[in-house]
């Protein structure tokens, strides 16, 4: 808290107003010049009774830290060709004033200055819509489908759609669509394209599939509501060529599904680094081990 106050005095700012410009700075978003890396997205985690459980003592690996680790792979062979917003310097900045933390917003001083119940939710939302933006060529998704009540679906998605060094074909989901999904509905609203624009979740909002009610739809229904939905969020990207990639942009390994079964264990404590630069993988090494906080509280979760 003394540093998010430390900083906003030395921007002759209000806290809450150094906080809204950080989740617009492109500068603190932006790759390092000369890279072109893969930007990695990802809402939720796994559940599976061999993960360390969460704060609601649900067996639970965050996707959070499968993208971390997957972005350190990558740029173990490939260096500067891969990332996730935590790891950028903006990114990074917001994610230490762990604003989740209802006592941070208490002592900047609440309400009346302007952090309102569901504010952190509001400031995720904004830089990851801006993290989204400058996103440049394929990019990678850790979820088999976006939740309406997720960052995910409610900001990243649709930059990424309307962000013309990207599209709709460059995005790619690393987990398959749901098994529990009928066959018809795997192959036909499990496209990477679909699931980047569709949501599978709520009824009650636009662009919903009902995943066993579209396999009971006749082939010309199905293929009707697809095209509504993806011309309602990237129109005229449904039949364009892809954007192509970068040059410097490394293709992106084949990613373990999921990640964690290979060996990769989300980390007790969450691990911050000495310096400036950002962490590559969750608990990198010469990173100061902070406070052990519950893995799957605030960002870790599908709100």
């Amino acid at each position: 808290m003394e540093r998010i106050k430390a900083a906003a005095t030395a921007a002759k700012m209000t806290p809450k107003a150094y906080i809204d410009a950080l989740a617009k700075d492109t500068a603190k978003l932006t790759p390092p010049e000369g890279t072109k890396p893969i930007s990695a997205f990802w809402s939720y985690g796994i559940e599976h009774p061999e993960a360390p459980k969460n704060d609601r003592g649900v067996p639970f690996l965050s996707q959070r830290f499968i993208a971390e680790e997957w972005a350190a792979q990558q740029n173990e062979t490939h260096p500067g060709t891969a990332r996730t917003l935590e790891t950028s310097p903006g990114g990074q900045e917001l994610d230490e004033m762990f604003l989740w933390e209802d006592e941070v917003t208490e002592l900047l001083g609440g309400e009346e200055a302007g952090f309102h119940e569901g504010y952190a939710k509001q400031i995720w939302n904004k830089i990851s819509e801006t993290y989204g933006s400058l996103a440049e060529g394929r990019v990678v998704v850790f979820a088999d489908v976006g939740n309406t009540r997720a960052v995910l679906q409610q900001s990243e998605l649709g930059a990424l759609c309307a962000n013309p060094n990207v599209g709709l074909h460059n995005i790619n989901f690393v987990y398959e669509a749901p098994q529990s999904w009928p066959e018809v509905t795997r192959a036909e609203a499990g496209t990477n394209a679909v699931r980047a624009v569709a949501q599978f979740d709520d009824k009650d909002l636009p662009r919903h599939i009902d995943p066993h009610a579209f396999a009971a739809d006749t082939p010309e229904a199905r293929k009707a509501k697809i095209d509504a939905i993806m011309e309602s969020v990237a129109p005229a990207q449904a039949h364009a060529p892809a954007v192509e990639a970068p040059e410097r942009q490394a293709s992106p390994k084949r990613v373990p599904n999921p990640l964690w079964q290979m060996g990769f264990r989300q980390p007790d404590t969450v691990a911050r680094p000495v310096g400036r630069e950002p962490v590559l993988g969750a608990a990198a090494a010469g990173a100061v081990a902070l406070a052990p906080k519950t893995p799957a509280t605030g960002m870790d979760g599908p709100a």
